[in-house]
């Protein structure tokens, strides 16, 4: 009985460290929007590559103080810069359209959150508001669903989208993606996804599709998440034949990638 309530407690103890962790970070992220508003008034540019270093580093001398693996402690705090950094970039260098849409529904949530289903599953706004997979009608009840609003908020934010001269035009022709990564296995075809270190910074592709050249990999699909849509975005490289060995060993060693997982 005395162990049961030993763990109890060093649970709770668990729980409140992480709500300190969390709220710390909350504090963190919040400062990088500071940053961000900053370096936008003076004219800086978003990378301060010597700076991230420094703050690597004095994070590695502080693990190895407490006793704590360096390299753990490298890793999370390169996941944090990269976060905080995509979050400025969305503050610095999102596209015109999309601080756009932004604003038309600034004070509407929970159709913003309709609009970003709407595009990133690529169903198109039709006639009358009503919601198309390529040229199969979308109950507008479905669509509710997957953006947990009511039905009556989806129609409300199709007719926005359709009246308004910059997004109608945009949101009445996408499209839909046949994306390959879930029946890949059943095609003989591999799969590999891809973490970046920062995915703001240009290059990542053309790093990946230089290793699989020399390895003679053929790509059939590639698929970038929207940094505007997605947290943590991933690059999704669907090839000609599952990888293995050095291949894979060539991607995890790219300067520019974090993380892979073949599937």
């Amino acid at each position: 009985m005395a162990d049961l309530k030993d763990l109890e407690e060093l649970r709770r103890e668990i729980d409140e460290i992480d709500r300190q962790l969390i709220s710390l970070l909350a504090r963190r992220m919040g400062l990088a929007g500071e940053i961000a508003r900053i370096k936008e008034e003076r004219g800086k540019p978003l990378r301060d590559e010597g700076r991230e270093e420094e703050v690597v580093e004095r994070a590695r001398g502080l693990a190895r103080e407490l006793g704590l693996d360096p390299e753990v402690a490298e890793a999370v705090m390169r996941v944090i810069i990269s976060r905080m950094v995509q979050k400025q970039a969305e503050r610095l260098e999102r596209p015109e359209w999309w601080e756009h849409l932004n604003r038309v529904f600034r004070d509407y949530p929970a159709q913003l959150k309709v609009a970003k289903v709407l595009f990133s599953r690529g169903l198109r706004v039709g006639k009358g508001g009503k919601i198309f997979c390529g040229d199969m009608r979308v109950p507008s009840i479905q669509v509710a669903r997957e953006a947990g609003v009511d039905r009556r908020t989806v129609e409300m934010t199709a007719r926005t989208l359709l009246e308004d001269e910059k997004l109608g035009p945009l949101f009445s022709n996408l499209q839909p993606l046949p994306y390959l990564k879930g029946v890949a296995h059943h095609l003989g075809l591999g799969v590999v996804e891809i973490t970046a270190e920062d995915a703001t910074k240009p290059g990542i592709l053309h790093e990946v599709a230089g290793v699989l050249s020399r390895f003679r990999v053929s790509v059939r699909q590639v698929v970038a998440d929207d940094p505007h849509l997605v947290p943590y975005p991933k690059l999704t490289v669907v090839t000609d034949r599952p990888l293995k060995g050095r291949v894979i060993e060539e991607l995890r060693a790219l300067p520019s990638v974090q993380s892979v997982i073949v599937y």
